[in-house]
């Protein structure tokens, strides 16, 4: 009886291991064959943020710019209302 339980247990542990390996064999075979693709990604991924930080500097350089309008255009403000107060 321990015997027939011991040939299943080693039956199954051994079935478990060839089918375990057979995917394992399986997954670096497809990770061969698409890895062209995959680089490809990769690529239009790291474009896709240099696109994107590109954008955020010249919004920023933007934003900056407006502010310098913004605060140009107070200052004439200010003066404007110092002379007027001050006539």
């Amino acid at each position: 009886m321990i015997v027939e339980g011991l040939k299943l247990m080693v039956v199954g542990m051994t079935t478990v291991v060839l089918f375990l390996t057979f995917m394992i064999l399986l997954i670096q075979a497809a990770a061969k064959l698409t890895k062209d693709v995959t680089a490809r990604e990769l690529q239009a991924i790291e474009d896709e943020k240099e696109r994107l930080r590109q954008q955020r500097e010249k919004e920023k350089l933007a934003s900056e710019e407006s502010n310098d309008d913004i605060v140009v255009i107070t200052a004439a403000i200010a003066a404007f209302e110092a002379e007027r107060t001050a006539a």
